[in-house]
């Protein structure tokens, strides 16, 4: 990239943008605008394809950008060889940069991939740059704040830190050291499935104590039946609602309706949302079950429904298959167990002896299936493959048909373009 070519073309970009100051800052000059006018040109000149002028595929192009009022995904995706590197959140100028609700949807996005330790947000004016890999926390905006740079800055003393973001240097590695150094962040570096793993963990604990109180002649199996089954039912219509598959929403209004009915039983409402969806979907997890005849305190789910969202910092349109496979996997290596006096979640004994959970890691998945699967269709035409079939007798939260899946995905789509 030619420097001087660079800061030549940001230094028209702030002339113009001082120039017209107070019209950029009106209300009448939209996000879309700023983007088109301003970041395009911006990203352009630190040697970004924004357009696409390479004609990669979507899969492969160097920047993603979302259209129109997208939300929970961010505006621009600027990546290197298909691979997210860094997120950028971009707000209209009369909105700017400080609302602590838009700090936390930019930091939101980044966290729950696990991929992207890095997001920008900005309104051209400022230029603000956050850690991803703390747990975001509506409360606290400032955590993660690594700089913040100022558009009147951008082709002098703030231009090498602008520059870490071109694309030449973010090829070279230049934001995989880029991490806040304040200590007192470093309680916040949880990675999303951890994070998720302990509260789904608490809300366990929780839900067994409240289930067995109201339901003393429960057996451990059955305990552990109902509480399980209950909480995957909760957590499967949150990554509906956040993938858009059902209306957004669905078990908040539940909630909202049961606390303004002066806390009648939310047990009606939530049966008849499971038979909806039993109907919709077919699938094992709706399923008449014994979780909806055992008796449990409304507040208990209640406030776990809660917990599912705003400000919870997962995002489940975010979090990956193989991550929500991760967490669950883990998950299920504790049980229930009963004793005189108390109700415990702790690991099972076959898991406790063997040291813990292991997880296949992606990239191990990703060598087994190529040297399988990936052999296996090679040459091959999209009806040959359709008569293979693929078998994983162990397959626990299925990492490795998962990822046959995937190969078949790219295979197919190399084939017909």
């Amino acid at each position: 990239m030619d420097k001087e070519k660079a800061k030549r073309s940001i230094s028209e970009l702030i002339k113009n943008f001082s120039s017209h100051l107070s019209d950029y800052e009106s209300n009448g000059y939209l996000e879309s605008q700023l983007r088109t006018d301003f970041l395009d040109e911006l990203f352009k000149a630190l040697g970004w394809d924004i357009t696409n002028k390479a004609n990669l595929s979507p899969f492969k192009r160097e920047v993603l950008v979302e259209k129109g009022d997208t939300k929970g995904r961010p505006d621009y995706s600027f990546r290197v060889n298909g691979e997210d590197r860094f997120f950028v959140e971009a707000k209209a100028c009369s909105k700017g940069t400080d609302k602590p609700d838009d700090i936390f949807q930019a930091k939101k996005y980044g966290y729950n991939t696990r991929k992207v330790n890095i997001v920008v947000l900005t309104d051209f004016k400022t230029f603000k740059v956050f850690d991803t890999s703390l747990k975001p926390d509506v409360k606290q905006p400032k955590v993660g704040l690594l700089f913040e740079l100022e558009f009147e800055k951008f082709n002098n003393s703030d231009f090498d830190k602008l520059l870490l973001f071109s694309r030449e240097q973010v090829m070279a590695g230049s934001l995989d050291g880029l991490s806040s150094k304040d200590p007192s962040s470093k309680r916040l570096r949880i990675p999303v499935d951890a994070a998720f793993l302990e509260q789904m963990t608490g809300w366990r604990e929780e839900l067994a104590k409240d289930v067995y109180k109201n339901n003393l002649n429960l057996s451990a199996r059955s305990l552990n039946d109902v509480v399980q089954r209950l909480l995957d039912r909760l957590v499967f219509i949150r990554i509906l609602e956040d993938r858009r598959i059902i209306e957004s929403k669905t078990l908040k209004e539940i909630v909202d309706a049961w606390k303004q009915s002066k806390h009648r039983d939310i047990q009606p409402q939530l049966n008849s949302l499971f038979k909806q969806l039993n109907e919709d979907f077919n699938g094992e997890i709706f399923k008449p079950h014994p979780c909806e005849t055992i008796t449990y305190d409304s507040k208990v789910i209640a406030e776990i429904i809660d917990e599912l969202y705003y400000p919870s910092p997962y995002d489940f349109a975010v979090i990956g298959v193989d991550l929500l496979g991760i967490i669950y996997e883990k998950y299920l290596g504790k049980t229930i167990r009963l004793t005189e006096k108390r109700v415990k979640v702790e690991e099972k004994p076959e898991v406790r002896k063997a040291g813990g959970v292991y997880y296949t890691p992606k990239w191990v998945v990703e060598y087994i299936v190529g040297n399988t699967v990936g052999k296996l269709i090679k040459n091959k035409s999209p009806e040959e493959i359709a008569k293979l079939h693929i078998l994983d007798p162990a397959c626990g939260s299925g990492s490795f048909l998962i990822g046959s899946l995937e190969r078949l995905f790219d295979y197919h789509l190399e084939y017909y373009l």
